[in-house]
């Protein structure tokens, strides 16, 4: 992903309901090609559809994306570039609640250098977490 570049990632299908709505999610960046300046960040949203619409009409399929339709998606976080060393990673992970059953990341590489494009061991990774019932 070029530096200041968008990209949506295809739309995942969570399952109809009842399924839980809640979700662990982690995001690694696996490095840059260059070496990227500390305190930049590459933002994390999602997009969620109903099936029908979707959140800043973003699409359905992996494509760019545009810094304007930022705005109408969901902001989950930034993962800091912490070292000036183009091989390490970024990680950020949290918990976020999704009530729809469609869902796309969105990622904003909000930074000066392209993102790793020799690898593609960049990951978003959503994990259910059902509810507990006592």
């Amino acid at each position: 992903l070029a530096a200041e570049g968008v990209r949506v990632g295809a739309q995942g299908d969570l399952g109809a309901a009842p399924r839980a709505d809640q979700y662990a999610y982690k995001f690694v960046i696996d490095g840059f090609d260059t070496a990227p300046v500390v305190g930049e960040t590459v933002d994390l949203y999602l997009a969620f559809s109903d099936g029908t619409y979707v959140d800043g009409d973003v699409g359905t399929s992996d494509a760019a994306g545009f810094t304007a339709d930022l705005p109408n998606l969901m902001y989950l976080g930034s993962a800091s570039v912490q070292t000036t060393t183009a091989a390490d990673n970024l990680i950020i992970s949290g918990l976020v609640n999704i009530p729809f059953r469609y869902v796309s990341p969105v990622v904003h590489n909000n930074t000066a250098d392209a993102l790793l494009g020799t690898s593609d061991a960049h990951k978003f990774i959503l994990t259910p977490v059902p509810p507990e019932v006592q």
